[in-house]
């Protein structure tokens, strides 16, 4: 990163296109970097998530009452993708009174999580999110920069909007396996919310449902384990969002605020191309990926009330230079 950086769209002004951003990096950082918020940012586009959105959206969105948790069981998955160790949690009793405590060990990505900024950095530019490298994580100049506590101190509170593509590819007759690598479109995204009756609005948080979750939970009841057993793989196949330019560009311009869904990576794996979204959603955008939420309860009840869009709220945990955090979030409807 240059030295005393400053993007020449200064904070608050006005904000670019990914194209326009394009043409005007310097040499030095990734030509797609939109590290816009100034130099000493560290929560990315969780700053569209103002107190004036937030107050609209607090008024505006809930209707129903209805809450729905995007935590899925913390014991699970039992083969966490990409070869995580799996979670181990105990409860102890205290012999001499009637006290119980919880331990759990874990990896804060085996289960529902969001991606931060210090877990997935541009890999030809070799950097993280606004400049940060790997010598200030874990190196001599090691620092919480761009840590899970900014995002902690911040906290996600916006308009949520799920798409539902697991209920709208069983509407259409689409047959697809979750356990395998299937890119949903952006042409589907858009059908699915003009399906849903769903307009997307700045700094909206996009949750995508593609019924990963559901197949795990369904093989587990049945006790059909070893079929569990590949998306613990070091590269496992799931579905997830195409990676072409057309969704990239897309998911840039929309200024969506944070990103998820209930697969293992948010977008199609393993990746075909020679470079994958996540290192422009979390290096050169700042967003943060949620991966394995529980959407069932969600759908469920965005279904019943014949609304996709809610308030959405999650308590990043502060973790000083965290990588990232368990999800922590309710959505009402």
């Amino acid at each position: 990163m240059p030295t005393n950086f400053e993007h020449p769209y200064k904070k608050g002004e006005f904000l670019p296109t990914l194209e326009e951003l394009i043409a005007i990096n310097p040499d030095g950082i990734p030509k797609e970097a939109a590290w816009i918020w100034g130099a000493d940012d560290e929560v990315g586009r969780l700053n569209l998530l103002s107190p004036d959105l937030i107050k609209t959206v607090a008024t505006t969105e809930p209707t129903t009452g209805l809450v729905a948790s995007l935590n899925w069981d913390i014991t699970l998955p039992l083969h966490p993708p990409f070869a995580r160790p799996a979670v181990q949690f105990t409860i102890n009793a205290n012999p001499n009174a009637l006290v119980h405590d919880d331990s759990i060990v874990m990896n804060v990505q085996s289960g529902s999580q969001f991606d931060g900024f210090r877990h997935f950095g541009h890999i030809p530019c070799q950097v993280m999110y606004n400049g940060l490298t790997r010598d200030e994580i874990i190196g001599e100049n090691k620092s919480t920069r761009c840590g899970m506590q900014a995002c902690a101190k911040h906290g996600i509170v916006g308009r949520g909007v799920l798409i539902d593509f697991a209920k709208w590819a069983q509407h259409k007759g689409i047959n697809f396996d979750p356990f395998e690598r299937y890119a949903i479109t952006l042409d589907q995204i858009k059908e699915i919310a003009k399906f849903q009756n769903v307009e997307f609005q700045f700094g909206d948080i996009l949750i995508i449902r593609t019924g990963w979750v559901n197949k795990y939970n369904d093989l587990l009841s049945q006790k059909r384990i070893s079929e569990l057993e590949p998306t613990g793989h070091a590269v496992p196949h799931a579905i997830g969002i195409d990676q072409g330019d057309e969704m990239k560009f897309w998911l840039h311009d929309m200024y969506f605020s944070v990103v998820g869904g209930d697969q293992p990576a948010f977008e199609a794996w393993p990746s075909r191309t020679n470079d994958c979204l996540h290192e422009y959603l979390l290096a050169c955008w700042g967003v943060l990926i949620g991966e394995t939420l529980d959407l069932e309860d969600l759908s469920q009840k965005c279904s019943q009330a014949n609304k996709y869009s809610f308030l959405f709220t999650a308590a990043p945990l502060n973790a000083p230079g965290g990588t990232a955090t368990l999800a922590n979030a309710l959505c009402i409807i």
